[in-house]
């Protein structure tokens, strides 16, 4: 069964953020590996194609597109994103690995923590990332409030990630070019990503590179 991948760049500071942070350090982490390594979920990930893909069927409907195309595209996202609380009958086809750091960038650096045992994890983590700090300022007398500071660890811009995209059955209909699109929309991701944080650019692949032919195919079928 064909495999795809999404592959994005961070173009802004991120915060993949894991929930809690360090104390003394940090207010707000991000998810890394064992290594160091910083990481976005799975799991997360997807829920924030199946965002986009929501947008895109309200954008669609609102359009006044063909019942019968609009009817194809809503099975095509139930395919590819299943119902909450599905049966096993229509359960998501499509499942998404950890977004990481590009395979060969990963392997060399895990060789070279393996080879060199002055170099540590927090040593990789800290050069993948930054800490920023911000606090809140009183709006009548413009003072700082106090306890107010507050630290989150960002992932450098222009930072790389990639994430595998495998299907339990083969995509039909217009599983594919509905997929394009979402991954297409995929802009923001992480801790205040409405906030100006989180900017990204992300493209769909399959094993020959960067492939286009499913997003011209949605767009083919929408401008009808």
């Amino acid at each position: 069964m064909k495999t795809y991948w999404l592959k994005f760049t961070t173009k802004s500071d991120s915060t993949f953020g894991k929930g809690d942070g360090l104390a003394g350090l940090v207010d707000v982490e991000v998810m890394h590996d064992k290594y160091g390594l910083p990481f976005l979920n799975g799991r997360t990930l997807k829920g924030l194609l199946q965002e986009e893909c929501a947008n895109i069927l309200f954008s669609l409907k609102e359009q006044n597109l063909k019942v019968e195309l609009l009817d194809e595209f809503y099975k095509s996202a139930q395919h590819l994103f299943g119902n909450p609380g599905s049966s096993d009958s229509d359960k998501s086809i499509l499942h998404i690995s950890n977004a990481t750091l590009p395979e060969d960038l990963k392997k060399l650096i895990e060789y070279e923590l393996s080879r060199n045992k002055k170099i540590c994890s927090s040593e990789i983590l800290n050069s993948l990332t930054s800490i920023r700090r911000q606090t809140s300022f009183d709006e009548i007398s413009g003072a700082p409030k106090k306890n107010s500071l507050r630290s989150m660890r960002v992932i450098l811009r222009k930072t790389p990630f990639e994430a595998e995209l495998s299907f339990t059955k083969d995509p039909s209909g217009l599983d594919l070019p509905l997929l394009a699109a979402c991954v297409k929309a995929f802009r923001k991701a992480g801790t205040g990503r409405n906030r100006g944080r989180g900017k990204l650019v992300s493209v769909l692949c399959d094993e020959n590179g960067t492939s286009e032919k499913h997003f011209e195919t949605f767009c083919e079928k929408v401008m009808l």
